[in-house]
């Protein structure tokens, strides 16, 4: 079956195939597309907002510097991730401290009173939230782009570098000790 563009919006390859064509704007617009998920992860994995974006301006400079490895087979996303845990875990590797900082939700002023429903709904969220944030890193790293970033479990494996089957195993790990974890308590 043949895809249709209704939209007239570029996939991420078309954009890249444009970029290897010289094409600066498709260049702005990947990154535009990309940047927020890419830098979300690095917070959630980094937990320093300022190392997060040092890495994640580092996954991209990389990413188009070395645009004529990227051989099409996996989303280029996934490509992207890939890049960006590696330098994680380079930077762990080296000695690199990752501090654990405090989640902070999104604070829009408001006056009006918080209906019940939202407010258990944001304290079940962020409880959740905080367990994602205790996993170890392989964990973690697998739940939040399986998840938040809606990789399938070979896009996950890809990224990581690791088997479908690992990666699978990883996020069942991941889900088992959450479960473990919310229904143990309070």
């Amino acid at each position: 079956m043949q895809k249709v563009n209704l939209f007239q919006v570029d996939s991420d390859e078309e954009l890249v195939r444009k970029i290897r064509r010289g094409d600066r704007e498709a260049e702005r617009v990947l990154i535009l597309r990309l940047y927020p998920g890419v830098y979300t992860l690095a917070v959630r994995m980094l937990r320093q907002p300022e190392t997060a974006r040092d890495a994640t301006q580092d996954a991209f400079f990389k990413a188009f510097r070395r645009l004529h490895q990227y051989d099409g087979v996996h989303r280029f996303s996934a490509w992207v991730f890939r890049i960006l845990i590696n330098l994680i875990r380079d930077g762990v590797r080296r000695g690199g401290r990752v501090v654990i900082a405090e989640l902070r939700p999104d604070d829009w002023p408001s006056h009006q009173p918080i209906p019940v429903d939202a407010a258990i709904r944001a304290e079940s969220a962020e409880r959740v939230r905080r367990e994602v944030e205790n996993l170890p890193e392989s964990l973690r790293a697998a739940v939040l782009l399986h998840f938040q970033e809606g990789f399938n479990q070979r896009e996950v494996g890809y990224a990581l570098g690791i088997s479908h089957d690992a990666a699978r195993l990883k996020i069942s790990r991941a889900m088992a000790k959450l479960r473990e974890r919310m229904g143990g308590g309070e």
